[in-house]
């Protein structure tokens, strides 16, 4: 489709005559999705978010993981949706930053590091609840139709076209798509009117609660939200006045889950153990690990690698990560026992890592110890003779 035809869209999605005025019930009420042409039109311009999202190339596809998350989602869902023939699917997207929205029509979108800072299964349910209520609700069509709202749709969906026409002129500028990767966030998840968050907050519960989940986990889980600002993250909340703070939600989520612990017949919910969740994700912990090293974010890339650990301990790849968190912590040393005790870890589990050799004797050569330093450099040459590097490395081996 070229940008003409989606600049039409995006206009008739924008400004289609508001037929549906009329009460806007949730998924669980209605027979069929979607119910108005104006919703039909919003569903088609987020699959071309979606769409845009999935060619940005930072989309995680690992099935294991997909796997059980979907499943999860099930797990919370039951068999309320089977009366439209509806499965909502995941799509995993490799970004350290703790985010998660939902498309109108049901896929949910989750950063790696929302997947990572979480805990335990229940942590995660309770933003995948949250999500999923959105959908159910169809809160991104009653956002829609909110003439307050129209505008601010209006001009972010502006922004998606306007990426997609420099992606088709050939300026596409990788670094702007990340920015619109967390896009509809801003426009739908972040931009709900505080009456519609509260819903999602609280039917997130009631979810959580029919899936046998302890909901007080969703205090924790919303807490960490706010630790987007290590990275530089704009405060989404700025972007609506009427969208509620973060801290007035956990409140809310509070003082809700203590109302339903007093109403009759409250069956307190589980914590499922942290290693059943974290070998679930394990393959995200490790690429998420490896996004938060890029970002310097050295503690948090450790804080992954230990979950992985735990549950993955012949991992050597993670081991080496472990070591890569330490050196590029202190490049300079002056200890290096750290760094050097997870490459050796790593070359326990795997003898023929040669990145592992590599880092120990460059260690070894900037403490002095020329004979061990020789020794890493050689077999790393060994493993890897057409190695980028390897004719450094042999002039590192010649100078000793």
């Amino acid at each position: 489709m070229n940008i003409q035809t989606m600049l039409a869209t995006v206009v008739l999605c924008l400004f289609a005559a508001p037929g549906s005025a009329a009460k806007i019930n949730p998924v669980y009420e209605i027979t069929a999705l979607p119910e108005q042409q104006e919703e039909a039109e919003l569903w088609e311009s987020a699959r071309k978010h979606e769409d845009r999202l999935r060619e940005s190339g930072t989309v995680f596809e690992n099935q294991q993981v997909k796997q059980y998350l979907e499943s999860l989602s099930d797990r919370l869902l039951g068999e309320s949706l089977d009366h439209l023939g509806i499965k909502l699917k995941l799509v995993l997207v490799a970004e350290p930053t703790l985010s998660g929205w939902v498309y109108p029509y049901g896929t949910i979108a989750m950063h790696t590091g929302l997947l990572v800072r979480m805990d335990n299964e229940a942590q995660f349910a309770a933003i995948l609840a949250h999500e999923i209520s959105h959908f159910t609700q169809r809160h991104t069509y009653r956002e829609m139709l909110d003439g307050d709202k129209q505008s601010a749709l209006g001009k972010g969906i502006g922004f998606l076209a306007t990426i997609a026409a420099a992606k088709e002129t050939g300026t596409f500028d990788k670094g702007i798509m990340d920015f619109t990767g967390d896009l509809w966030t801003n426009l739908a998840t972040s931009g709900y009117s505080k009456k519609n968050e509260y819903v999602a907050d609280e039917e997130g519960l009631l979810l959580m609660g029919r899936a046998g989940l302890a909901v007080d986990e969703a205090i924790p889980a919303f807490h960490a939200l706010a630790e987007n600002a290590v990275y530089g993250a704009a405060d989404p909340r700025k972007m609506f006045s009427s969208h509620p703070r973060l801290e007035d939600r956990i409140s809310n989520l509070e003082k809700y889950i203590k109302r339903t612990k007093r109403k009759k017949g409250y069956l307190p919910g589980a914590v499922p153990d942290a290693a059943v969740y974290n070998r679930g994700i394990a393959p995200a912990l490790l690429i998420n690990a490896k996004l938060d090293l890029r970002e310097q974010q050295f503690e948090r890339s450790r804080e992954a690698l230990t979950k992985l650990l735990s549950v993955d301990a012949d991992n050597a790849e993670a081991h080496f990560l472990v070591g890569e968190t330490y050196r590029r912590e202190n490049p300079l040393g002056p200890d290096f026992a750290t760094s050097l005790a997870a490459y050796q870890s790593a070359l326990q589990e795997d003898p023929s890592f040669a990145d592992a050799y590599r880092e120990i004797g460059m260690a070894n050569r900037m403490t002095g110890d020329t004979a061990a330093a020789q020794a890493a450099f050689r077999r790393y040459l060994d493993e890897a003779p057409d190695a980028p590097d390897a004719g450094i490395v042999r002039g590192y081996l010649e100078g000793l």
